[in-house]
């Protein structure tokens, strides 16, 4: 592999993954048989052009902000059509770091979206939200009542969402075995 060939290789990492998977070799093939004769780098406007495709098509396969949202917040699955960017996105390198943000973001909202129900149903129970009457330990009745609410959140939506749930529930083996012509092939 000369330096032209790596250089196309690393412009297509603008592109998802599954797309460099199923049509990267064709895009390089296609590049070096129209390489100019002697050219020993890509040019600035191929590579820009790369580039600029590769972000295209991201956006392109990049779900709804609605799907988007319910996919990081709640685990929900994703149309069919979106299926190998949610497949790209468990796959990838900061995955468990990508889910436990969004989860704690969402968390976040789901306590400050309760806290008027905090207040309110403990004063509606006749108990002072901020006083110690009928709480365990120093800590107000309403940052029990948000904490209690939080704890549900994450046993419910954040700690069921790992890679292999995710990929599971989009239509993709977690831990597949590979094709039996394949035994021999470690890629």
């Amino acid at each position: 592999m000369d330096a032209y060939e790596q250089q196309l290789r690393r412009a297509l990492r603008w592109y998802p993954r599954h797309y460099r998977e199923s049509r990267g070799e064709e895009i390089v093939a296609t590049a070096l048989e129209l390489r100019a004769p002697g050219a020993d780098t890509v040019d600035r406007a191929e590579l820009r052009g790369l580039a600029l495709a590769g972000v295209r098509t991201r956006l392109r396969e990049r779900p709804p902000l609605w799907a988007w949202a319910g996919y990081r917040l709640f685990g929900s699955r994703l149309p069919y059509r979106y299926r190998m960017w949610a497949r790209d996105d468990a796959a990838g390198r900061w995955f468990a770091v990508r889910r436990f943000g969004w989860g704690l973001v969402a968390l976040v909202a789901v306590m400050a979206a309760c806290i008027p129900l905090a207040q309110g149903g403990a004063l509606y129970a006749g108990v002072d939200p901020w006083g110690g009457e009928y709480t365990v330990g120093p800590m107000p009745k309403a940052a029990e009542s948000l904490l209690a609410v939080g704890g549900l959140w994450l046993a419910l939506f954040v700690f069921r969402l790992d890679r292999g749930s995710v990929l599971a529930r989009h239509g993709f083996a977690p831990r597949a075995e590979p094709p039996a012509g394949a035994a021999g092939h470690q890629g």
